[in-house]
């Protein structure tokens, strides 16, 4: 079982529910993994614009194994468990364009036993395989506020396995952190060809994020799965706005009417697509949610009316992938 842990507190989540998620115990299911990984962390950071070493091609070799300059992985650690020399992020000669990709694969280890998904981050893991707990600080800095992340992707789950990939942005404020943005991206799908993914990032405040933070993750489910496999290229930061049909997300609107307390989902496809809408409170509990239903050009109404204050988090599934929004919620 791994727990995940954060350090130091961030602003704009109650004490006693955020609390409540300081330690997580990603071998049970408490929420659609996807959603909670990125939701809790909601990442201790530091980046730039551009990404730095996006495109992995540069790799530092340490001996017993090798990282994508800039980015941190669980390699240190796991490659000094049994068996000895496991790596879960290589570079592979399989990419979009360049040279290089990053591969991440969920991997078994033998001792001590426990599957280790595939993380790159632009922050520090800390990595504790005997007590099953990591922490993530770190990250680098920026002075914008970019629409989206994007980048490219090839998947190849086992067992029904997802991955993810998200953006985490913040800012210091009196010695705490705030939470700024937060975006994710996640699928279950098998993608063998190089497909473009798109995180979008939904500001909670209006505030210069100073730090940012980008995590991806071969198994993203509670239960990783060994030999789940994904590949991720060319990772950038996007500033533009408008529908762009390229982007799996295109024709999905979200506003938030403080005053009527509703979250107001547009949808806007060329023909109907299989959608429904799920809502979590920090706890990992739905507190609302639609059928799945094949929409095509309508509106949703989510009422909070009542709700405990708080963060909360809209979860869009949407042809089999996840997007997320993330809401602070005034009861």
């Amino acid at each position: 079982m791994f727990y995940v842990y954060l350090y130091p507190p961030i602003r704009n989540v109650s004490a006693c529910t955020f609390t409540s998620f300081m330690k997580i115990n990603f071998m049970k299911q408490i929420c659609t993994f996807s959603v909670c990984f990125f939701f809790i962390l909601v990442f201790q950071l530091n980046g730039q614009t551009p990404v730095p070493n996006g495109d992995f091609e540069t790799w530092i070799n340490y001996g017993t194994y090798s990282n994508p300059q800039y980015w941190d992985t669980p390699n240190q650690v796991v490659s000094i468990a049994i068996p000895f020399g496991t790596q879960v992020v290589t570079k592979s000669s399989d990419h979009e364009s360049g040279s290089f990709s990053a591969r991440l694969e969920s991997q078994q280890l033998t001792y001590p036993s426990v599957c280790v998904p595939g993380v790159v981050t632009l922050g520090t893991l800390n990595i504790n395989l005997f007590t099953q707990a990591f922490t993530l600080t770190g990250g680098v800095p920026i002075s914008d506020m970019p629409t989206h992340l994007k980048g490219w992707f090839k998947f190849q789950p086992k067992g029904g396995d997802s991955c993810a990939i998200g953006i985490g942005l913040t800012k210091w404020n009196s010695g705490v952190r705030d939470s700024v943005g937060i975006g994710t991206f996640s699928t279950h799908d098998t993608v063998n060809t190089w497909t473009p993914f798109y995180a979008w990032i939904n500001y909670v405040i209006n505030e210069q994020p100073d730090t940012f933070n980008i995590v991806a993750m071969s198994s993203a489910d509670s239960v990783p799965t060994a030999g789940t496999v994904l590949y991720v290229d060319n990772i950038a930061l996007d500033y533009t706005v408008g529908i762009n049909h390229d982007d799996p997300s295109a024709g999905i609107s979200v506003y938030q009417d403080k005053q009527e307390k509703q979250i107001l989902v547009y949808f806007d496809f060329d023909q109907p697509e299989s959608t429904g809408i799920r809502l979590f409170n920090m706890t990992g509990q739905v507190v609302s949610k639609t059928s799945m239903e094949n929409l095509m050009k309508t509106r949703k109404i989510i009422n909070y009316q009542g709700y405990s204050t708080g963060l909360y988090v809209l979860e869009i599934l949407h042809n089999r992938k996840i997007f997320s929004r993330k809401f602070l919620i005034n009861g």
